[in-house]
């Protein structure tokens, strides 16, 4: 992969959508259906409601009955009996006669439009009321909400509160899933110290093996971590290739540039691991390799934290999504207003992190204080990156730029 021409980011991104795959599928109970993948069509058997109901307390009556009812002209009917929902409907309305209804009650027969009860004055057996009623009106017909036949979850969707409502509505008890996938991570660099124990001399804290199932466990996957190893070809080969085999996918941070000690995208070969990318034109997150051992993802990303997760929301994320089956696997590009200064220029693209706010109905940004490579506190509470284009120059407040949630 050496001289191959890196690409910027969403160049690179597409190129390995085109070669991912998605996982295999499995049956879920309702109760777990939330924020699962769909993976097939969920078409509604029956229609919502299935039945003619009121939307209230009221009266139910036959329409032409009401005709010429005015508050000089108070037309008074017979109260046969009253209807809940879950009843089953009594006898069809004669001439003169109303049904006491409550809300969600079935529309009995005969009736075809319904009055609220404030509007009506009523005892124990009659009720009067001092307006005409216009056929249909105050009545919620069979199929208002979901017809039949009607494509209730498309497959690859993620299914929110409202979609698991929808399978309740049809009786549906379970429906198939894209499997979550299970993805290792796995940290490299002799200077890693696990969190806990004593730094010595220039050693650090393992930050990404942390900060990484975390952002994993937030998007919805099953994450592991698979360990840490030291700047060695050979060591790194085996945990790779082990992680290929257990899991889903992989990511790797830290030994991925071009120094003497960084032996990953070595080690990535060395297992198996097919490279289609090494490096990116962006900044933060240049320094990566992305490679698939059968059709399986494998994704090695800068040790520097701030540069790891800004590629990791640019390429890796989106990758794995369509990987998990999301139909959506890309992130809504919309327009964001600067609300602060960024001084520096950069020849290929770069990524700003920061908090979004709404003002005067604007989505705008404001950079974070620290935007370098390891600056971790930048990614506190960053729920926003700004795509700053290539040869842009310094950044100023007023500037509007394409960025994307995080």
């Amino acid at each position: 992969m050496k001289g191959v021409k890196k690409l910027f980011f969403r160049e690179t991104r597409d190129m390995l959508l085109a070669e991912t795959g998605v996982i295999d599928t499995e049956t879920a109970d309702i109760s777990g259906v939330f924020g699962r993948v769909i993976a097939e069509d969920v078409v509604a058997g029956m229609m919502i409601p299935h039945y003619d109901r009121s939307p209230f307390d009221g009266y139910a009556f036959r329409s032409s009955d009401t005709a010429g009812a005015s508050e000089d002209n108070p037309v008074t009917f017979r109260v046969i009996y009253e209807t809940r929902a879950g009843d089953v409907s009594g006898r069809a309305l004669g001439k003169g006669e109303a049904v006491k209804i409550l809300t969600g009650a079935p529309i009995p027969e005969g009736a075809d439009c319904v009055q609220m009860y404030e509007k009506t004055v009523f005892d124990e057996n009659t009720v009067t009321i001092t307006e005409p009623l216009e056929y249909n009106r105050n009545v919620i017909r069979a199929g208002e909400d979901v017809k039949a036949g009607t494509v209730l979850a498309e497959k690859g969707t993620v299914a929110d509160a409202g979609v698991v409502g929808l399978l309740a509505s049809q009786g549906y008890a379970e429906t198939e899933v894209y499997r979550k996938l299970r993805i290792a991570v796995i940290s490299t660099g002799n200077e890693l110290v696990e969190v806990g124990e004593s730094l010595q001399g220039s050693s650090i804290y393992n930050t990404n093996r942390h900060m990484f199932l975390a952002e994993l466990a937030r998007c919805g996957f099953e994450a592991g971590y698979a360990g840490t190893v030291g700047d060695d070809t050979d060591r790194t080969a085996a945990l790779i290739k082990a992680c290929m085999n257990e899991y889903d996918a992989l990511i790797i941070t830290g030994g991925v540039s071009a120094g003497d000690y960084d032996v990953v995208p070595d080690a990535m070969e060395k297992a198996g691991v097919n490279i289609l990318c090494r490096g990116v034109k962006m900044k933060p997150g240049m320094a990566c390799a992305y490679g698939f051992s059968g059709k399986k993802p494998c994704m090695a990303l800068s040790g520097n934290p701030a540069s790891a997760m800004t590629n990791f929301h640019c390429i890796a994320r989106p990758l794995l999504r369509k990987y998990a089956g999301e139909r959506n696997c890309l992130q809504e590009i919309i327009k964001v207003r600067m609300t602060g200064d960024f001084g520096k220029g950069a020849k290929g693209e770069r990524l700003l992190r920061g908090r979004m706010s709404i003002e005067d109905g604007v989505v705008c940004m404001r950079p974070s204080a620290g935007q370098g490579n390891a600056v971790i506190s930048s990614m506190a509470g960053a729920n926003l990156m700004v795509i700053v284009p290539a040869e842009h120059g310094p950044v100023r407040a007023g500037d509007v730029l394409e960025g994307f949630m995080i």
